[in-house]
């Protein structure tokens, strides 16, 4: 079961309550119409968090007790406009960001399709071939299994189909796992491989330039503001090196030194992070500079979505191949020896 709101349901939600809170609404009730009448997953969490802010909880608080519901940059945020003073802002800031992750997600889904459908088709073929010839000659099992790999019929039917899903279930127990938080080292050890670590590590790195942002723009002190928007991050790559830029920014050290010295960030980052700096307009050249980084990130996202697009296909291709192969074979077989004698005796014209 998902019970992870949505990029764009928590879009949306940051608008609205952002839009709440700027008017001076209060809290109670801003949460409390929001969980209408709390049947939905969504409306029980809405009611959770305005039971416990009447009770006295913070916001930030109140976000934290629904566990896996909201994602963690999303907790730290929230605690960075309360901190501030400047939560309306903070959740404007948000929605667009979220909004903006579902456009994206959108896209993905959206150039996926058509390597699906050819999936689809490949696998509509082979539950063709295994079941029609046992149906034309129900008397020869070694005809009807035209493929050669032991399934035939209604019953070969059935045990194919249950191999495809059981392995869409575990494609998908892992997809909600790591939707939800969980199975990290997926993740950790996806950014090492070639290309593709290059293009997850940029969505880390705009989630960080964002979340810079907001912190230094709220008035958080610069080490607290670095540590939150490495801890921002999904990756360990990123969340790793909290600690240790704190306390290189309470030593004295510049911030665009600490980040070159992760090397986690791109030579535009850093230049822009150090520009900030010599300006004293840090907070505002980091919101500028992640409108350009939005850009690499669409980018990857296309090369992911390439990446992912080429896996299908050449999954379809193989087992395309595999299939002609196997008819070939299994025709080879059947062809009697006397038959195979009398064309190599044939006179050639």
């Amino acid at each position: 079961m998902i019970n992870r709101i949505s990029n764009r349901d928590l879009g949306l939600l940051c608008e609205r309550v952002g839009v709440a809170f700027d008017v001076g609404h209060d809290p109670f009730r801003i949460f409390e119409r929001e969980a209408g009448d709390a049947r939905s997953q969504h409306g029980r969490h809405m009611r959770s968090v305005a039971d416990r802010i009447r009770q006295g909880a913070s916001l930030t608080e109140a976000i934290r007790e629904q566990g896996n519901y909201f994602p963690p940059n999303f907790h730290r945020l929230i605690e960075v406009g309360e901190e501030s003073g400047r939560l309306e802002h903070v959740l404007d800031r948000m929605a667009d960001h979220y909004k903006q992750v579902a456009e994206l997600q959108d896209q993905f889904r959206g150039s996926i399709v058509w390597p699906m459908i050819q999936l689809a088709l490949a696998l509509a073929v082979v539950s063709i071939l295994i079941y029609v010839p046992s149906v034309i000659a129900p008397e020869s099992p070694e005809a009807a299994d035209l493929l050669g790999i032991g399934l035939a019929g209604a019953r070969g039917l059935a045990i194919f189909w249950g191999w495809v899903l059981g392995a869409a279930a575990v494609v998908t127990v892992l997809w909600i796992l790591m939707r939800n938080g969980r199975l990290a080292l997926i993740g950790d050890w996806l950014v090492h491989v070639p290309v593709l670590g290059r293009a997850l590590l940029t969505f880390d790195e705009a989630r960080f330039v964002q979340s810079l942002a907001l912190a230094v723009e709220s008035g958080v002190p610069a080490a607290n503001a670095i540590a939150l928007s490495f801890k921002s991050s999904a990756s360990h790559a990123f969340k790793d090196k909290a600690e240790g830029a704190c306390a290189a920014i309470r030593q004295g050290r510049e911030m665009h030194e600490v980040l070159r010295d992760t090397k986690l960030f791109s030579p535009d980052t850093i230049d822009a992070v150090a520009l900030g700096e010599e300006s004293g307009r840090l907070a505002e050249t980091l919101d500028k500079h992640f409108r350009v980084i939005r850009m690499r990130v669409k980018f990857a996202m296309s090369m992911i979505t390439q990446i992912s697009s080429s896996i299908v296909w050449v999954a379809v291709a193989a087992l395309l191949v595999v299939m002609i192969f196997r008819l070939f074979g299994n025709y080879v077989s059947q062809i009697k020896p006397d038959t195979i004698e009398q064309m190599m005796q044939r006179p050639r014209v």
